[in-house]
């Protein structure tokens, strides 16, 4: 419970903050759009490039997170699209989004402070490795199938797609920590402090801009979808990565642990960019942000008290 009153809610409280600073407009969408901009081109990659550079190849390379990970988050994925176009008659792009909504975790702007909160810098490699899967296979897969969507007269969009996915500053980040550790790159120390300064202030700005881009945002309608996302992205993907984790059988404490956590984050802000970037399913991929983010206060929290037991069923250390 400690954990909780100390880690965990201060960590919503700034997002808490970040909605009171919308609200009475003491700051601007301007000023929003700002703070996104720092955290996503300076400050985020700040932190995974010297997280990954810093670590060895051996450390960096975990394939049991990527077979557990990868594969319960791509099935979650396809029941989720599976249910869209059966129970809910959505069209293809709205499938996309519905499915995307279920299985991205907000890992850059919420889930990497909380879970180094909780678990310490240790557990910063595992939660990058999931990430990179989200970011590289999953998004891409997503902005696929929407641009096929799109273009459904024929023309392919596969290179707009993979330049898209090689030029973003978080996937850079990645590829050129990875890049670094592997041929083990030194730089000077003032080099390293400023890395770990726009480092540290990934998780306060991301907090706060996640409070402030929840004001105004509109309940959707269609309640029966936005309770199925959030099922998806609340309980069934974290359970679905825990049964990952199980058949993979070779897995650490502290890398499951991680993962778990990441899972049972709520739904990442980016699907709602990606909904207005294409026109599409824009109501609900908004609401799916702001009532995950919501429920997730519970939820998380409740997950995070219990998650020793939890990895305990899958180490064979509960009592």
């Amino acid at each position: 419970m400690t954990q909780i009153t100390s880690i965990i809610l201060p960590f919503f409280a700034l997002i808490g903050l970040g909605w009171i600073g919308g609200k009475f407009k003491i700051v601007s969408p301007d000023g929003m759009r700002g703070i996104n901009g720092f955290v996503f081109y300076f400050a985020l990659p700040a932190l995974l490039f010297r997280a990954l550079a810093t670590r060895t190849p051996a450390e960096i390379w975990q394939p049991d997170i990527m077979l557990a990970y990868g594969g319960a988050t791509l099935l979650v994925y396809g029941g989720s699209r599976l249910i869209a176009a059966k129970m809910f008659g959505l069209d293809p792009a709205s499938q996309t989004l519905f499915s995307f909504a279920g299985t991205m975790p907000n890992v850059g702007f919420m889930g990497l402070p909380l879970i180094i909160g909780l678990l310490g810098p240790e557990a910063i490699v595992p939660v990058i490795v999931a990430l990179a899967f989200d970011l590289i296979v999953m998004l891409s897969l997503s902005l696929l199938l929407l641009e096929g969507a799109k273009h459904a007269d024929g023309t392919n969009p596969t290179g707009k797609i993979i330049r898209g996915a090689l030029t973003n500053p978080v996937v850079l980040a990645i590829i050129l920590g990875v890049l670094a550790s592997s041929l083990n790159l030194s730089w000077p120390n003032g080099v390293d402090y400023l890395l770990e300064l726009l480092g540290g202030s990934a998780g306060p700005a991301a907090l706060f801009a996640i409070g402030v881009a929840l004001v105004g945002r509109p309940i959707a309608e269609k309640r029966a979808e936005l309770f199925a996302m959030s099922l998806a992205k609340l309980v069934i993907h974290p359970l679905a990565v825990f049964i990952g984790f199980y058949i993979v059988g070779t897995v650490a404490d502290l890398e499951a642990k991680a993962v778990l956590l990441l899972a049972a984050l709520p739904t990442a802000g980016n699907v709602f960019v990606v909904a207005t970037t294409y026109d599409r399913y824009i109501v609900r991929s908004s609401s799916i942000v702001l009532v995950t983010t919501a429920v997730g206060v519970i939820s998380f929290s409740l997950f995070s008290l219990y998650i020793d037991p939890i990895v305990g069923l899958l180490t064979g250390t509960t009592p």
